[in-house]
């Protein structure tokens, strides 16, 4: 049987089924040629050699199976592309389909080769690009440089390899004191704003798990302040990075209590050169506190991480249950940690030989991110003033833009520059604006109060940004401890009088990169439901964009969403509110979806807008009743939805679930899910596929019923 680590990197594919998440790759460009016939002949050699790389796995409907292919049984076939008049561009379009093609979990191997030959630029040569793609299963980064030599090896002398079998290295039990040691720094997290970050998108409950990187090059401002404060703190390089890296995250909204993942080789001693998957994710828990100097931030992140690395044998998944929310409705995503930091120093950048042949490695991106947000921070050189350090930014784009990466990278210098200026300051006083964003804000303000952009219609309906009643000289977006955020941040609008008296709008807001203020509607219509925050007026937007709305309202009461819409003139509203939840299932993650939907012949109104109090009366009454909600009878009452409810009571072996019951809020988990969506197909008539991330945007029996009939539809 495969791990609990093994298994959650299976479980991660069936998220996006096709796709090659968990691929990663050994590329490397050749000043000649290697022919397809060496690299097979090399490439087997080291197969047979590495017990790790003959091991297979095999999918069932509800488990992942282990085993071990005999030496004898391994060929790896290579096949040779000759790519006519191609540039680079082409070169590494052509890797990067190659390592991203899925691996086949039906027994096959793990481990895959090809040659990419080409002419070479203007001398009339011929080039070449080796790449071997290999799945996570088998294969961590860490395991590259090894690996590379033996490629290596057996290439330039394959008679004179070594095929002794090296068999695979075999990671120990976790300790009891060391899972008792995370459970205990892990209890009672539940992270900052539940909608993420302030910046970027919320977390999406559908993902498609598509990734991007981005590089960077530290300042020389910066990177000087880096030294300096390694001598000063006394502490590692890492240690500092690690530091600004959290009290950045923390100033974009992941509070003052965070945590974020730390990637360590977890290979048994005497096995540090092993190849193979041995990596856990050190989810390391950091307080700030920001009446405290920097220094302060640099000790505890230092003895987090050393005693972490002291526990390192733990796979996070084991601990995961300690910050599941109580009320959640469970997600796809590590909730451990979304964001990480991987200090990564020497690597195989440099140059080498294959068969005497100059090679350089190949940056390949298999098109995919796990987490949300990746600094890996790369030295190169080693003497003061002549060294850099690289930063490779991957991030998930549901969640970040690359331009929106691009300002974090240039906040994170601005940050350290402002280290090496006032490092005896509280950190909870220092700026991470970057010039840019001066310059936007600035610029924002050249004619007076900037203008506004309603983010959506529903937003206009409740703004009360009216420059023109105001005698404000500034507007700014401000943070719940009154800290003015910089560009594309979400936060309070406020606007300044002459008098230094700064004024709260009430208002969501950010800049925009073109100066303009970006509403994002009413801070007070923000809700949280199921440990999902969203805003209200996301749900009326969805409701307005409707054909046949004239005026829609949402309000929550008791943790259900209640929407209240009005027909435009004339048509119909019969039906009406079943076509509406049918949208919104497709348009909102699971837990905003309105538990009701009331067709109403007009929105009552004070003062040119929609009553909220007087609909929120009228929701609680609504809810309070007995009977089901009117435009979910049909699905309560299904067969289907009583089906589920029963399923969810067989799994989670509780009685007193109901239609409205989370899976993963009443201890479901990701491989229980899979097991609970076979014997749905194996026990009722449902023909539609259904996937292991459907499950997790509909998580309850109610839900999970009405995605199934729109699908059936």
């Amino acid at each position: 049987m495969a791990t609990r680590k093994e298994t959650d990197l299976w479980l991660l594919e069936r998220l996006v089924p096709g796709a090659g998440v968990n691929n990663l790759s050994v590329t490397f460009d050749v000043d000649g040629v290697v022919e397809p016939a060496a690299l097979a002949r090399a490439l087997t050699l080291v197969v047979r050699r590495q017990e790790i790389l003959r091991t297979v796995f095999r999918a069932t409907d509800s488990e992942l199976i282990r085993s071990v292919l005999a030496p004898d049984a391994v060929a790896v076939p290579v096949p040779g592309t000759v790519l006519e008049e191609a540039d680079d561009g082409d070169v590494q379009a052509a890797v990067e389909r190659f390592v991203g093609a899925p691996f086949a979990l039906d027994g096959s191997l793990l481990v895959r080769g090809a040659v990419f030959t080409r002419d070479a630029d203007g001398d009339g040569g011929t080039a070449c690009t080796v790449s071997v793609a290999l799945h996570h299963l088998v294969f961590d980064a860490m395991s590259t440089v090894s690996f590379l030599g033996e490629l290596l090896h057996a290439l330039q002398d394959p008679e004179g390899y070594d095929t002794t079998p090296v068999a695979a290295a075999v990671e120990p039990e976790p300790a009891a004191e060391s899972v008792e040691f995370w459970r205990e720094q892990l209890r009672g997290f539940r992270g900052g704003d539940e909608a993420g970050l302030w910046f970027g998108n919320p977390p999406s409950d559908t993902p498609d798990l598509a990734g991007e990187s981005t590089w960077y090059t530290l300042s020389r401002p910066a990177r000087s302040v880096v030294r300096r404060l390694c001598r000063e703190l006394r502490a590692p390089e890492a240690v500092i990075l690690l530091s600004a890296y959290c009290l950045l995250l923390s100033r974009h909204g992941a509070g003052r209590d965070l945590v974020v993942g730390s990637p360590v080789s977890v290979r048994p001693d005497g096995h540090e050169s092993a190849i193979g998957y041995h990596v856990n994710v050190l989810p390391l828990r950091v307080r700030i506190d920001p009446a405290k100097p920097f220094k302060r931030l640099v000790n505890r992140v230092r003895s987090v991480f050393l005693e972490g690395i002291g526990h390192s044998g733990v796979p996070a998944e084991l601990v995961l249950d300690e910050v599941r929310d109580a009320d959640g409705g469970g997600s796809w995503r590590n909730s451990l940690c979304t964001h990480l930091f991987n200090y990564v120093p020497g690597g195989t950048s440099g140059d080498f030989a294959v068969c005497g042949l100059p090679a350089r490695m190949r940056d390949v991106e298999n098109g995919f991110s796990k987490f949300d947000l990746e600094f890996f921070f790369m030295p190169e050189g080693e003497a003061e003033g002549e060294d850099e350090l690289r930063i490779r930014a991957v991030f998930r784009t549901q969640v970040f833009s690359a331009a929106e990466v691009g300002l974090l990278l240039a906040r994170y210098d601005a940050l350290l520059v402002r280290l090496g200026e006032e490092l005896s300051g509280p950190v909870g006083e220092l700026s991470v604006w970057s010039d840019a964003d001066r310059a936007v804000v600035a610029g924002g303000h050249r004619n007076g109060l900037p203008a506004a952009l309603p983010y959506s219609p529903a937003v206009a309906q409740f703004s009360s940004y009216t420059p023109g009643e105001w005698s404000a000289v500034r507007a700014l977006v401000a943070a719940p401890d009154g800290s003015e955020l910089p560009v594309r941040v979400r936060g309070e609008l406020c606007l300044a009088e002459a008098d230094g008296t700064v004024r709260r709008t009430g208002e969501l807001a950010r800049w925009l990169p073109d100066g303009r203020l970006e509403l994002l509607g009413r801070l007070d219509r923000r809700v949280t439901v199921r440990g999902f925050a969203f805003g209200l007026d996301e749900v009326d937007a969805v409701l307005l964009a409707h054909a046949e709305v004239a005026e829609a309202a949402s309000v929550a009461v008791a943790g259900r969403v209640v929407s209240f819409v009005a027909p435009t003139g004339g048509g119909p509203a019969e039906g009406l509110a079943e076509r509406l939840l049918k949208q919104i299932r497709v348009s909102l993650p699971a837990a905003a979806e309105p538990d009701r939907v009331v067709v109403v012949d007009a929105l009552p109104s004070v003062g040119g807008r929609p009553d909220l109090e007087g609909l929120r009366l009228r929701a609680e009454a609504l809810t309070g009743r007995d009977q089901p909600p009117a435009t979910a009878t049909a699905v309560d009452t299904d067969e289907l939805t009583d089906q589920l409810i029963v399923l969810w009571r067989e799994f989670l072996k509780r009685e007193d679930l109901k239609a409205g019951s989370g899976f993963f809020s009443h201890g479901g988990h990701s491989l229980l899910g899979v097991q609970l969506l076979q014997r749905i197909k194996r026990t009722t008539d449902v023909k539609v596929r259904i996937r292991l991330a459907d499950l997790f945007a509909h998580p309850t029996p109610r839900g999970l019923a009405g995605f199934i009939a729109d699908r059936s539809a």
